[in-house]
This record gives structure tokens, sequence and C-alpha cells, in this order.
């Protein structure tokens, strides 16, 4: 717990951000009630990047940032947090639009950094794609991962970027020597190729009449999840190989903070429902409803805020194997690529432990000084 001492003495820097008279401290120009999101500021945590950081369409006390914050930083003394990240923020616009220039003038003790997902073509990961596999068109989910798993320059311009960002902070750590500096990589929110593949009959079988063109579509789903994995993973590869020279010429105060491991049993929902309406002329024309049953192809748990739902008509039933197919809808719902609160705090707790799993590795909240013991069962 923080002593009054430390308190007061956070309310007195406070007290000179704000202009008192008889200080000599010189706030930063973007210090607004908007930014300072706690009042003790002893210690300054800059967040900076994306829509991961920035919280997309949730609550701002769901964002790893303050959860990082409130759960962990504020327990062992006064800091505050200023969280500069914006969503659509690439690796480019994070040097262009002024989050890197402005991170100088907070001063930080700790910085973390969540960018790259957002640079242009990788973006369809959470935008092309993803619509194709809410829409079943998984061969053109397929095409999309492939074409960005396929171009290089886009991981090399992330490479340079990261390199040109890692080099200010190195500066930054220069006249700061116990700033650390935390760079997450990214979860893959959709769901297991294998988990996905074992769920297809228990989709198709109960349409009776289109199960052969159920099937032949829904096959082509786990290598289109496989191909996104792939995408994932070289994302966050590039993004720790980046980090690997500055963590080791800073003595571990560089530190890469693997988020895809622990979030990956709780990827996004994808419950599809299919409903179908065929007549049958060797039956007189009568008319059966064959319709499947919710069927999740995601995790149970999911750690990612749902969408809207999917409701393109599956024109891919055609043709009916006996009958006439007369109508046919689906419902794709739970779908989503943003952490929801669950997720941000596993993010949170994944930084502040972080390299703990590593024998022989200090701990990052060692690294800030802070005496807690290591703790291996978060993200549970």
């Amino acid at each position: 717990m923080r002593s009054s001492f430390a308190r007061l003495a956070g309310s007195l820097v406070v007290a000179a951000g704000l202009g008192i008279a008889g200080t000599n401290f010189d706030p930063p120009p973007a210090w607004t009630p908007a930014v300072l999101e706690a009042q003790d500021c002893a210690r300054h945590y800059v967040a900076g990047g994306d829509h991961y950081p920035a919280g997309h369409e949730i609550e701002e006390a769901e964002r790893y940032p303050n959860h990082l914050l409130e759960d962990h930083l504020k327990t062992w003394g006064p800091w505050c947090l200023y969280n500069q990240s914006k969503n659509e923020t690439t690796s480019s616009t994070y040097i262009t639009g002024g989050q890197l220039a402005q991170t100088w003038n907070l001063r930080p003790d700790l910085i973390t950094l969540t960018v790259g997902e957002e640079n242009t073509t990788i973006i369809d990961l959470v935008t092309s794609c993803f619509d194709k596999v809410k829409d079943h068109d998984f061969s053109g989910a397929s095409s999309c991962a492939a074409a960005i798993l396929g171009n290089t320059s886009l991981f090399n311009s992330l490479n340079l970027n990261l390199t040109t960002i890692f080099q200010q902070y190195r500066v930054i750590m220069a006249g700061r020597p116990k700033l650390v500096v935390a760079v997450t990589g990214y979860s893959n929110p959709y769901p297991k190729s294998l988990d996905a593949g074992l769920k297809v009959t228990l989709l198709c079988t109960p349409l009776i009449d289109t199960i052969p063109t159920c099937v032949a579509r829904w096959v082509q789903l786990p290598p289109a999840l496989e191909l996104i994995d792939q995408v994932f993973k070289k994302l966050n590869t590039t993004i720790e190989n980046a980090v690997k020279p500055f963590a080791i010429g800073s003595n571990g105060r560089f530190v890469y903070v693997d988020t895809y491991t622990k979030m990956r049993d709780h990827c996004m929902k994808m419950e599809v429902e299919i409903k179908t309406k065929v007549e049958h002329p060797e039956e007189n024309g009568a008319v059966h409803d064959h319709n499947s049953p919710k069927v999740n192809f995601g995790c149970s748990e999911a750690w990612f805020k749902a969408g809207d739902d999917g409701t393109a008509i599956p024109f891919y039933l055609d043709p009916a194997a006996i009958g006439v197919l007369i109508d046919r809808s689906q419902t794709t719902s739970g779908m989503g690529v943003h952490p929801n609160d669950d997720g941000n705090t596993c993010i949170s707790d994944l930084i502040w432990e972080a390299d703990t799993l590593e024998p022989g590795v200090t701990p990052l909240k060692w690294k800030l000084s802070i005496p807690e013991a290591p703790k291996t069962d978060i993200c549970q």
C-alpha cells in the first residue's frame, strides 16, 4: 500500500503540473483531463498504439492500459497513465502522427506499445478476411490471408518502422535509465482450424437435402483459418524479432510480450445456424424444413467482443441433393476481433508478468523495482 508520504508527493507533482506558483515543473502540452487518467503522477506510464490499447467499442476502464494501472501499478506507488493510442494507428502514423514525439514530453517510466496490425494490407486480417469468413466465403478468406502472408514488403516495412521507434525509445532511455518498454504482439481472435473442422458434420448433417453442398463449402473453413493463423504468427514474429536486439542492448529493459499463446483458447465465438425449406415433388409437393442446430465453431469462453451478425444468403447450398430448395438463410453470430474486458485483463497481466515463464528471466514488474512475487496462474 502507498504511504501517506507517497500520496502527498504525488499530489504535489500534480499540483506542479497544474501550474501552481513556486514550481519549476513544465507540464507537457497534451496534459489535459482526457489524457490524465490518474491523480498521482510521481511515475508516468505512457500507452501507445492502435485499437488494442485504445479500446475499440469498450469502456475506458476495460482497456488494457487501464487494467495495468488499476490492477497492478497503483498498488505499488503513485503512477499515472497517459493513453495516447488511437484507432487506425499504423507503425508509420505512430511516428508521424504525434504519438512518438509526445512520448518524449511525458517523461515515461513505463511505455507499452501495440502497433502493426492496422498497417496497410495487414489490416485486412480484421476487415476483408473477417467479412469473408463471416459470409462463409472461405476460399476468398484463404486468398485474402495468402495475399498478406506472401507480401514480404509489408513485414519488412513494419520491421523498419519498429526499429525507428525503438531507436527513439533507446534515446529516451539514456536519459531515463529506469525506463522499461513493453511491446506486445497480437492474439489471434479466429477459431482454431482443427476445432472448426470437427464441427462441420454437426452443422451440415441436419440439413438432409443439402448435405453435400454444405459439406463442400464448410470443409474450406479449416484451411482458411490455418492461413489466417500463419499471418498472425508472422506478424508476431516480425514484432518479436524487431524487439530482440534492443532487449539485448538494454539489458532486458525492452520486453516482448506474447499475447498470442495465452489467449488462443479464448478466441471469438462463431455460432452458425442454417435454415432451409425444401419442396419434394415426389411427395406431392410436400415442403420440409431442414434446419441445423446452432453450432459454435469458435471458443466457448470468448475474450473478444462480438460484432454484428452475418446474414448473407447461403447461395452455396444450391442445388439440393433431393427436391427443390425454395428458401435458405443463415445467421453467424458472436464473431469479433477486438478484445473485451476479459481479454484486456489478460493482456495487462501478461505485460505485468512478462517473461515470468522463462527460466532465469526477470519479470517486467521487477524491472520496475516492484518486489511482487511472480505469478504463473494468469489468464486462466
